[in-house]
């Protein structure tokens, strides 16, 4: 049976209910947290006595909450010491794969503890599925960069879907490993939909799966294909209302979709629960309570909900003042830079809050220049430029980072048309704009709040709207608007051209 109390009401709010204040949830919840996590079938070796946390810490690897995945596995590993799945588990929790992010090191230490090489513990492994998750691993955390050991981890998990065709959990994490090989700025859309077709199936035999609702609204976490994610965004929050993670995940669709008041219900609810969890388990503050709190904010702008939105800013400004972490403030100024883009409100923007630690974080240097441009501080606008192009040459020098370049190229080039225009150089502006939109359209439409910040088709639009070429300016909000539907700068400019 299913606990009343705060959850029933984060399950209500995700299905579309509004309330009048950012406060309305109640600071009390649930001990427990992370006992209601869907429902999965996975025969495994272990132990009775480790079978509960065995299986809770797969739903919660599903819902990408790590930490108590973690938790669950250890525990279940010390309920049954031989347990090789246990130690699969824990060593899972190691590895972040959307993020292209893994602890080897830990999991490998994990590992260890099971059986000193993979020929250990090959042998110490029941034969069937359990060993050829076990080998796998050893894949996955193996010789070779990240991106050569998530390809051939996810062949592995290929191989062993092929030899259990009907088997959901190897299934479900074949996908993952599918998405897994994905990288910012990558082209084609054949792993996402493989894994979306995977993830669809098992959604369809066990509609109350995590890992199969989670999974395919990563696969088609775009303007184009969202919609067919739509039926798992709407229940996907109360199959793991425990999961603060899955409470977030919907608005990813709903905000492809432009449906705003769903992006604001979803991450409200998300944002209290990412508190409580963190506080509860003494974890890092910035991390998936500022992510919810950054998609609550933006949503709320979106509706015009001006307020609600300055809400958003103040409390992220209050957290930073008490937690002045690095995470913190890159969260924080992601939103102030955001806030200012989107309200126009230049003459509030404070240069002297910037230090040298925001100099590579080029929407907030946009929005520094922006705001210089707008209230005849050309100097101010320049030095953003500076730091925008500096960030770019560091971004762009990496390989993990050169996708955050090319988003800083088309924000450099937003700047430049920006401080051209201030200086009376229409054409050269113009030429600006026209470079920002070709930089743009090179991107991978983006999978939440635009990156960059100011949507350069968008801003293009404004420009030939003040020139007065309303069927050009039209053609630009069009295209804005293929890429970020329903925004509401877009929609308005689309509106005044036509």
């Amino acid at each position: 049976m299913r606990r009343r109390g705060a959850n029933s009401l984060s399950v209500a709010l995700v299905t579309g209910l509004l309330f009048a204040s950012p406060l309305y949830i109640s600071s009390a919840q649930s001990a427990d947290l992370m006992s209601d996590l869907g429902t999965i079938n996975f025969p495994n070796s272990g132990a009775v006595k480790a079978q509960v946390l065995f299986l809770g810490g797969v739903k919660a690897l599903h819902s990408f909450e790590f930490e108590e995945a973690a938790e669950a596995f250890r525990t279940a590993r010390e309920a049954d010491p031989d347990f090789a799945m246990a130690y699969w588990g824990e060593a899972m929790s190691y590895n972040h794969p959307l993020w292209a992010q893994q602890d080897r090191d830990a999991a490998l230490k994990v590992l260890g503890r099971f059986a000193a090489t993979p020929e250990a513990r090959f042998a110490k492994t029941p034969s069937g599925r359990e060993r050829g998750l076990i080998e796998a691993l050893d894949i996955l955390y193996g010789s070779g960069n990240k991106l050569s050991r998530d390809i051939a981890y996810s062949d592995a998990m290929k191989a062993l879907h092929e030899t259990y065709p009907n088997d959901d959990e190897i299934a479900t994490f074949y996908a993952i490993s599918m998405l897994g090989t994905v990288r910012p700025g990558d082209k084609g859309f054949r792993r996402q939909v493989q894994a979306g077709a995977l993830a669809l199936q098992v959604f369809e035999r066990n509609p109350n799966h995590p890992g199969a609702a989670h999974f395919v609204i990563h696969s088609f976490d775009d303007p184009e294909h969202a919609i067919l994610a739509l039926p798992a965004a709407k229940v996907y929050a109360s199959i793991a209302p425990d999961a603060p993670h899955a409470l977030h995940m919907p608005s990813h669709i709903f905000l492809q979709l432009g449906m705003w008041d769903n992006v604001v219900a979803s991450n409200e609810v998300s944002y209290k629960a990412a508190i409580d969890h963190a506080e509860r388990k003494g974890l890092e503050r910035g991390r998936s309570e500022y992510h919810a709190l950054q998609w609550y904010h933006y949503g709320q702008l979106q509706l015009g909900n001006d307020a609600k939105a300055q809400w958003a800013l103040d409390e992220a400004l209050r957290t930073l003042d008490s937690i002045p972490t690095a995470l913190v403030r890159n969260g924080t100024m992601r939103m102030l830079a955001r806030n200012t883009l989107e309200t126009e409100r230049w003459a509030l923007f404070d240069q002297n809050i910037l230090t040298d630690a925001d100099r590579n974080h080029s929407g907030l240097q946009l929005a520094a220049g922006f705001s210089g441009v707008h209230t005849g501080n050309i100097k101010a606008a320049e030095t953003a430029l500076a730091n925008i192009k500096a960030a770019r040459e560091h971004f762009g020098g990496n390989a993990t980072t050169a996708y955050i370049a090319r988003i800083g190229a088309v924000e450099e080039k937003e700047l430049e048309a920006a401080i051209a225009l201030a200086k009376g150089d229409n054409n050269i502006a113009e030429q600006f704009l026209v470079d920002a939109t070709v930089l743009e359209a090179a991107l991978n439409a983006p999978s939440g709040p635009p990156l960059p910040m100011k949507p350069s088709f968008e801003m293009y639009g404004e420009y030939l709207l003040d020139e007065g070429r309303y069927d050009e300016a039209a053609v630009q909000f069009r295209k804005a608007l293929e890429r970020s539907p329903n925004r509401t700068k877009s929609v308005k400019g689309l509106e005044r051209a036509l």
